[in-house]
């Protein structure tokens, strides 16, 4: 893009819309054009980021976590903007970026932005109040996502998104012909309703403690407790939960001593491809036991 083109570009962004066609040349003149191939991951949530990107054509889809634990979480298209707290801070990126189609996109640098705007302040000033009102927009939209993917009482993963997640992986499991294992912990704890929901927390705190980044642990029921182990056989399974096992074991003792409940967990144990080879058969099978 020649740096009309880029103006002009510039002028449909909100962010910039409080600025007059000089500041607008101003920053035309140090944001650079680049391209990104479908797949591509413009950064990691976790890495220090210092820029902001301007989408010109195609999409690029604002995630977080690892697979198979990720959440889109917003999907940026022409003339939106991302990555706008790179200039202000050196906070790592909260959420990954990648590209879902070819997009071309302008790149504002933290040191291009920081020598404009201690040269011309007004630019700031304007730029500033967009990305306020862009900023407690978000907050907003993270505080509802939580709480569309997260167990209210044991912060735990939720039901739904844990079936979301399970699709993902038997895809993958069926594809690459590997494993894929699952162990549900079934509870009863006498007495206060709350020593319930203690007692799942801490299940899967232990559930956590062992599972590696691509494994996920969540709430599946009222009383249980559900671990998806991703490339794990029986095998495998048996020595996770030995595993665990011992944590919790150790806690059940202190759960006794300490508020007088007695506390049963059982545990059972489903392997893809052997006891079910599709998911909606699979999430039966954690629900009967």
């Amino acid at each position: 893009m020649i740096t009309i083109e880029k103006i002009l570009f510039l002028k449909r962004i909100s962010i910039f819309r409080s600025l007059n066609s000089q500041e607008l040349r101003m920053i035309a003149e140090v944001v650079s054009e680049e391209e990104f191939a479908a797949g591509e991951v413009l950064f990691q949530e976790g890495r220090s980021g210092d820029c902001m990107y301007l989408v010109v054509e195609g999409r690029v889809a604002i995630y977080t976590g690892t697979p198979p634990q990720t959440k889109t979480l917003a999907v940026f298209e022409t003339g939106d903007f991302f990555g706008e707290m790179g200039l202000y801070d050196d906070k790592p990126r909260a959420a990954s970026a990648m590209a879902r189609d070819t997009a071309r996109l302008l790149v504002l640098r933290k040191n291009d932005f920081c020598e404009l705007i201690s040269e011309y302040p007004e630019v700031a000033l304007g730029i500033m109040k967009e990305l306020n009102q862009r900023l407690r927009d978000t907050n907003l939209k993270l505080r509802s996502f939580e709480g569309q993917i997260l167990d209210k009482t044991t912060k735990l993963y939720s039901r739904e998104y844990f079936t979301e997640c399970m699709a993902t992986e038997f895809l993958k499991a069926k594809k690459e012909v590997v494993g894929l294992s699952f162990i549900v912990a079934k509870c009863s704890a006498s007495g206060e309703e709350v020593y319930l929901e203690q007692l799942l927390g801490e299940i899967g705190r232990a559930f956590s403690l062992h599972q590696r980044p691509t494994d996920l642990s969540a709430r599946l029921g009222s009383a249980k407790v559900v671990v998806m182990l991703c490339e794990a056989n029986r095998d495998g399974a048996a020595a996770f939960l030995r595993r665990v096992r011992r944590d919790i074991d150790k806690f059940i003792v202190e759960f006794r001593e300490s508020r007088g409940s007695e506390a049963e967990i059982v545990f059972f144990t489903f392997v893809f491809p052997e006891d079910s080879q599709e998911r909606e058969a699979m999430i039966a099978l954690l629900d009967q036991c």
